[in-house]
């Protein structure tokens, strides 16, 4: 209990008084004078704590939605799509890769000899003042011109001339780099490489051509003996050869992409005597699960939906309700949403309820996979142009198309964006929630400030009466005694 000190004089008497030690009233009594006061600001913060709960319940909803947008993500993903299987009875020998576009099929390949490059190696290389043991990145010393020619032995191309300048700073290190990045003369962009590699092996430039095959490569320029192609040892290219399905070929590389439409063969052991077979099919694994998994994701929204608009049982004392019961704005979302499941445009004859897509009575979405592969083996493109069809530019930045992700997404961006000047909807309201949460608190502060100056009145006025009786009680103490003197 506080009290507050007061000091009174009555003739030459004095006396000290605290507030209620006459009247009874105390600190107590004046929280219990301003409990009204109090209880304004307890009603204005439960609608504050209402607030937050819905606001928390619709930042759970943008939550569930973005995590939604992500699988509808993965459904436009040229990747998800007719992605291959691929086998080999020996992939030691050689291996098979299909792009999204490539048919299935079974091939018999017998790889009877690999593609290599020609080269030529030079000599050990020294410094210009004879020393010969250097390191890679010392310098060398010299300083003129190293040309290097390359083209096809068959004269089917035309020979490419490049020309490196070699400072007297350069070390071999520097002379590799410059040959690595040397580009096409002839190119006017600048930007095409001249097809040529350097490798430095026990202080030996090694210059090769990166096309395989027969090529003649010549090395030139003043510093042609100094950097030990005087005496250099040329080792031609061949060609890979190998049959398949019977069909003798023949190849600058040993990852032949011309063969068969959208396959590459990769060959990477020769022997004659041995076929192998290789195998390309499509793979629904992916597709299907990409659909699983948006099917899991939108029945986990739907059910939180149903869990935040749920009005439990009125007719109980205790009955609990959604944080967001009676929302008109949530039960618009979940209607559009389940209007959307199982739209979309058909795309030649593929359609979601075709896809094995369905919803029960109540309202949980479920896939059919047989229906889904049967489709996917059916026609598989037209199962990946239902779900999208990408319009996009050639520079645009974001991705925009057609079809049934696309529609959903549309939907869910309605609510869920955050963009300047196109927040959505979830977006807003949260804004409006926060305003209102604005509002409350400055009231909250104004009768905070009402009950410290009531408070400060009462406890003025109450202590100031305690004073009063304080002193009427000394002055009739005082003629008491006064009285009694006199009669003595």
């Amino acid at each position: 209990m506080s009290s507050i000190t007061t000091s009174t004089t009555v003739g030459s008497i004095s006396s000290s008084s605290y507030m209620g030690q006459y009247t009874g009233i105390t600190s107590d009594t004046i929280d219990q004078l301003l409990q009204s006061d109090e209880l304004r600001k307890t009603v204005i913060q439960n609608k504050i704590d209402k607030i937050n709960t819905k606001a928390q319940a619709w930042t759970d909803i943008s939550t569930r939605l973005s995590n939604l947008t992500s699988k509808l993500d993965v459904l436009q993903d040229e990747a998800t799509y007719q992605t291959k299987k691929v086998t080999s009875s020996d992939d030691t020998i050689a291996t098979i890769s299909g792009t999204s576009d490539s048919m299935e099929g079974s091939y018999d390949l017998v790889v009877k000899q690999l593609a290599t490059a020609s080269k030529i190696t030079g000599g050990v290389v020294s410094k210009a003042d004879g020393t010969t043991k250097i390191s890679t990145k010392d310098a060398l010393g010299y300083s003129g011109k190293l040309t290097i020619t390359n083209g096809a032995t068959d004269g089917s191309d035309t020979a490419l001339t490049v020309e490196i300048d070699v400072k007297a700073t350069d070390s071999l290190k520097d002379i590799a780099n410059a040959i690595n990045n040397a580009k096409d003369p002839s190119d006017s962009t600048g930007t095409k490489g001249a097809g040529l590699k350097a490798t430095i092996v026990n202080n030996q430039l090694v210059v090769s051509s990166e096309e395989m095959g027969d090529r003649t490569l010549t090395i030139g320029g003043d510093l042609k003996d100094s950097l030990g192609f005087a005496n250099s040892q040329t080792t031609r290219g061949q060609s890979s050869k190998f049959t398949l399905d019977g069909i003798e070929m023949e190849r600058n590389t040993n990852t032949p992409t011309d063969v068969v439409d959208g396959v590459t063969f990769t060959l990477k052991k020769a022997d004659p005597t041995k076929t192998i077979t290789l195998g390309l099919t499509n793979d629904t694994d992916k597709e299907l699960s990409a659909v699983k998994d948006f099917v899991s994701q939108y029945n986990s929204v739907m059910s939180f939906l149903s869990e935040k608009m749920d009005v439990g049982d009125p007719s109980k004392s205790d009955n609990t309700t959604g944080a967001l019961a009676g929302d008109s704005t949530l039960i618009s979302l979940q209607s559009k949403l389940q209007s959307t499941v199982l739209g979309g445009k058909s795309v030649n004859g593929v359609s979601a309820s075709t896809l094995g897509l369905s919803v029960d009575r109540n309202g949980t979405l479920s896939l059919d996979e047989t229906k889904f592969k049967a489709q996917l083996a059916k026609n598989p493109n037209a199962v990946k142009d239902f779900f999208f069809v990408d319009t996009s530019s050639k520079y645009s930045t974001e991705k925009t198309g057609t079809g049934y992700t696309a529609d959903f997404k549309a939907v869910i961006d309605r609510y869920t964006s955050t963009k300047s000047g196109s927040e959505g909807v979830i977006s807003l309201r949260k804004s409006s929630y926060q305003s209102e949460i604005k509002d409350y608190n400055k009231q909250i502060e104004r009768i905070t400030e009402q009950i410290a100056t009531k408070r400060a009145r009462y406890v003025t006025m109450f202590t100031n009466l305690d004073t009063a009786i304080g002193n009427l009680q000394s002055q009739f103490s005082y003629f008491q005694s006064q009285n009694s003197s006199s009669n003595s």
